[in-house]
């Protein structure tokens, strides 16, 4: 009898083991599986702690790259010369007329290609040239943000201060570039020359006065 009650007990004490190891390696295991499942361990973000959210349907990295290379509200240029048209310098681009009378004559003599953008739009970017006839004075002014000026052909001089003085004017020769910072008092002196001039709208000149 008591053989057969040992047996038994052994019996049950093996199926319990074997029931609760069952039960516990499956409470174990369905935490991971579902932990794997929601969360893919390669889309955790940097900060501790905190979980990104994995795409459904994450894109090529070639695609995200080509997006940010490329502004599709922005149409490409490709200009030939015969194609650049040359207009007047328009008036509502200066604080009025130059201080002196043939200044103000000289630059009627001043034309401008605008190359792209609107130059008269605040905080959007322009390119443009300008050229002029040779020994046109450009009386002293100033522009209400940096002009980023380069000399394709020519010679453009240029001096700073409050009135044009030839001894102090800079020949700057074809391939020339110049950054002139918002409010500088400069002046400049036409040799024949084509400048460009590329920045942020507004573009507008202010006579030195």
């Amino acid at each position: 009898m008591k053989s057969s009650a040992v047996t038994r007990s052994a019996r049950t004490f093996s199926v319990n083991t074997h029931l609760w190891g069952a039960i516990a390696a499956l409470v174990l295991f369905v935490p991971a599986a579902q932990s794997q499942q929601e969360v893919d361990p390669t889309w955790y973000d940097p900060v501790p702690n905190r979980v990104v959210a994995q795409p459904s349907q994450p894109k090529p990295l070639h695609r995200n790259v080509k997006r940010t290379m490329s502004n599709p509200d922005t149409a490409h240029v490709l200009l030939t010369p015969d194609k650049i048209k040359w207009q007047p310098l328009p008036r509502e681009w200066a604080d009025g007329p130059p201080p002196a009378a043939q200044a103000d004559a000289v630059s009627h003599a001043t034309e401008v290609a605008i190359m792209q953008g609107d130059p008269t739009k605040v905080g959007a970017p322009f390119v443009l040239r300008l050229r002029s006839a040779p020994g046109a004075r450009i009386p002293p002014h100033w522009y209400p943000a940096d002009e980023n000026l380069t000399v394709l052909s020519g010679v453009f001089c240029v001096g700073t201060g409050d009135n044009v003085d030839e001894n102090t004017c800079r020949d700057m020769p074809a391939g020339s570039y110049m950054v002139l910072p918002k409010g500088m008092h400069h002046f400049a002196i036409a040799k024949g020359d084509v400048i460009q001039i590329h920045g942020v709208g507004p573009f507008k000149i202010y006579w030195v006065r």
